[in-house]
């Protein structure tokens, strides 16, 4: 018996407003996607961060001490030849 075949894409209909598809169509023209591409990326980057912002992470009681203590330290400083660049590009310096 033949196996069914897999279902590659699904279709989505969406109703957009005007004046939000016609900023839409600007964003995906600057970055040379078709309006689909555009929106499926989009829709992709944030269902991601939504999930990524939901992740629980599980520390032993040890581990999160030195979490703690990693985020609480001071920063080391930058190498020089970054800080150097950093100092170049400030928005100040512009």
């Amino acid at each position: 018996m033949a196996s069914p075949a897999l279902k590659k894409e699904t279709p989505v209909s969406m109703r957009f407003r005007d004046d939000d598809l016609a900023i839409i169509d600007r964003g995906a023209g600057l970055v040379g996607l078709s309006r689909t591409e555009f929106v499926r990326r989009a829709a992709l980057r944030d269902a991601q961060t939504a999930i990524l912002n939901e992740t629980v992470i599980r520390l032993s009681p040890d581990a999160y001490d030195e979490f703690v203590r990693a985020i609480e330290a001071a920063p080391s400083p930058a190498p020089p030849k970054a800080a150097e660049r950093l100092r170049r590009n400030a928005p100040w310096q512009q």
